[in-house]
């Protein structure tokens, strides 16, 4: 059993630009300190770093309202975004993977329960939409959240039900008026109380199935022949000069750069044979 880490991509980019928003490549350090800790802490045999694609069926499904409030990236996120994700697929043996039709959650997913549905594997991310892979009795998958410093428990109900309830104002999926956290709790946990619900409100059950279809993770089955994954090589030389071009000095440094670089040594050992 191979102990498999999956990181979602554009999550972690965000959190970096948070992390050193001042500085011109601030983004990109941050970027890839934070791969680099995450390598250390889990040492993976396999690391994947998962980008987005565009969920058409979702935007079709929603008439285009979905996660349509969030606010596009500027020029100076959208170059630094292009830096990281050239770095890591090409000098990293982190797979950088992607496809074009579907969000990094249900390429996530899908790697996490059926591409190594043999494998342990820990999913980094603070998005909730996560939390699908971690219910029930399956302790094989785990989900990390950078943030809190914690891993995520599932919640003792159907957590995919509770949001459809619920609603996911991130995601611009409204939940069925009235609803909230303690009504929704008690609506899939009570026995016959969500039929009855539907039963006294049957406006509501079409909102419910509906959101269901949102929020749960996509089946790319039929489709994962077309996911992309990276080919990186080997070429640390080449990557530091990169680095340096771009004034990452605390990275690339005498004394930095060899702790920096050795900690992907031991995937480097097994890669390319245990790539997607």
């Amino acid at each position: 059993m191979k102990h498999v880490l999956i990181i979602d991509g554009l999550n972690l980019i965000h959190r970096a630009r948070v992390a050193m928003q001042d500085a011109e490549h601030g983004c990109t350090f941050a970027a890839l300190r934070s791969i680099r800790s995450l390598v250390e802490r889990f040492k993976p045999d396999v690391a994947y770093f998962v980008l987005e694609g565009v969920p058409r069926r979702r935007i079709e499904a929603s008439e285009g309202t979905y996660k349509a409030q969030r606010v596009g990236m500027d020029d100076a996120f959208r170059n630094q975004k292009r830096q990281i994700t050239d770095l890591i697929s090409r000098h990293l043996p982190v797979i950088v993977t992607r496809h074009a039709d579907y969000e990094a959650d249900d390429v996530i997913a899908h790697l996490a329960q059926k591409h190594h549905h043999e494998d342990r594997v820990t999913v980094v991310s603070t998005d909730t939409d996560f939390i699908q892979l971690v219910s029930g009795d399956d302790r094989r998958i785990t989900l990390y959240s950078p943030i809190k410093d914690i891993f995520v428990e599932a919640p003792p109900y159907d957590y995919v039900r509770w949001k459809a309830l619920r609603g996911d104002g991130a995601d611009n999926i409204p939940g069925i008026p009235g609803i909230g956290d303690k009504r929704a709790t008690a609506l899939v946990t009570e026995a016959g109380a969500l039929e009855t619900f539907f039963t006294k409100k049957p406006e509501t059950r079409a909102i419910f199935e509906h959101n269901l279809s949102m929020i749960g993770f996509e089946d790319l089955a039929e489709t994962w022949g077309q996911t992309t994954f990276s080919s990186p090589i080997r070429r640390n030389d080449e990557l530091r000069g990169k680095l340096q071009d771009l004034g990452i000095a605390s990275l690339t440094n005498d004394k930095t750069w060899p702790k920096w670089v050795g900690s992907f040594d031991r995937m480097w050992i097994q890669f390319p044979s245990l790539a997607a």
